[in-house]
């Protein structure tokens, strides 16, 4: 009852968001904005975000590789089925969630499985966010002036904050210690096993070396596919707006107040991209393409989702833990 609960208060949420922009846009421009799209741009997105996941999927792979030795076609298949789970029911059953389960049905590794995709997702955030940083040298000049400088300080400061706090051995005791004197509910132990898996991989430079250049890979192949759509959008937006624009928008949607980030996703495109020329029918056309173009990619995973025993499968897993 309360996941339905959380659900529908979310989906309100995006409802609400998305009904106030699309008060100030006219809704034949934007038909007309969508219409206009080049079908090539769209294809290569489609193509883009099956490399992407494959790529993310060897990340993956590379990580798993120190503890459990499972073959790259079944990881993909599960890594889809977390992309399905994602784009279409991500507050249900998570698909970090969902992934975690599947991984621990093969390999038995419960921690191992919890790491691992810590470590995907850590790694690509970190890519992500050295990315930002580096845009931000000759990009500065684009934003100067604005509050977005402000924006892109806390982002990257906070995320170099977090990384200290969890790679840093006083510095995660000092931050165990004080969530022990809060009483943070026992989790505690839980994260103390957890981080021992995790710190395993600081002896393995190659791991870690190998895993942030395929981070680097996947997020750089996102950026320029956004930039691509735009371009077939007929958006005369510089490549560089697209490096500072885009981890922003991602972050932002991240946020767990809306469904997939519907809505907030799209604000933030509105606002950052009709800064600097785009349109407000261009922006959120833009934000719902992709979105829609990966989520109908996605669908591949809810294919293999049934393949696997679906939502049956799952929930006997789950309780047999």
């Amino acid at each position: 009852m309360k996941g339905i609960i959380s659900t529908l208060v979310k989906v309100c949420i995006s409802i609400a968001i998305m009904y106030f922009l699309l008060r100030s846009i006219d809704l034949a421009t934007l038909w007309q904005t969508f219409a206009s799209v080049n079908p090539l741009a769209v294809v290569f997105v489609a193509v883009l975000f099956l490399c992407t996941q494959s790529i993310s999927t060897f990340r993956w792979s590379v990580i798993l590789k120190k503890d459990v030795d499972i073959s790259y076609s079944k990881l993909l298949s599960i890594y889809f089925v977390g992309m399905f789970f994602n784009n279409f029911l991500p507050t249900m059953v998570g698909g970090d969630l969902v992934k975690g389960y599947y991984l621990y049905k093969y390999s038995n590794k419960g921690d191992v499985a919890l790491a691992s995709i810590f470590m995907d997702r850590y790694s690509g955030f970190a890519a992500l966010m050295c990315i930002t940083a580096l845009a931000l040298i000759p990009g500065y000049a684009l934003i100067k002036g604005t509050a977005l400088p402000g924006f892109f300080v806390l982002l990257i400061g906070g995320f170099a904050a977090m990384s200290l706090v969890i790679w840093v051995g006083p510095l995660h005791s000092w931050a165990m210690r004080l969530m022990d004197k809060i009483h943070f509910y026992g989790i505690n132990k839980k994260i103390d096993t957890f981080y021992r898996v995790l710190m395993g991989y600081k002896s393995h430079a190659d791991i870690l070396a190998k895993i942030f250049a395929c981070s680097v890979v996947v997020q750089g192949g996102v950026i320029i596919g956004y930039y691509v759509l735009g371009s077939g959008l007929g958006m005369d937006i510089p490549l560089g707006y697209y490096f500072l624009f885009i981890p922003l928008t991602t972050v932002i949607s991240m946020l767990p107040i809306s469904l997939s980030g519907l809505g907030i996703r799209e604000g933030a495109f509105i606002f950052l991209f009709t800064m600097v020329g785009a349109t407000k029918e261009q922006a959120i056309t833009l934000s719902l393409l992709w979105f829609a173009t990966c989520a109908f990619v996605s669908i591949i995973g809810g294919v293999e989702y049934v393949r696997m025993g679906g939502r049956k499968a799952v929930r006997e897993g789950m309780s047999g833990q």
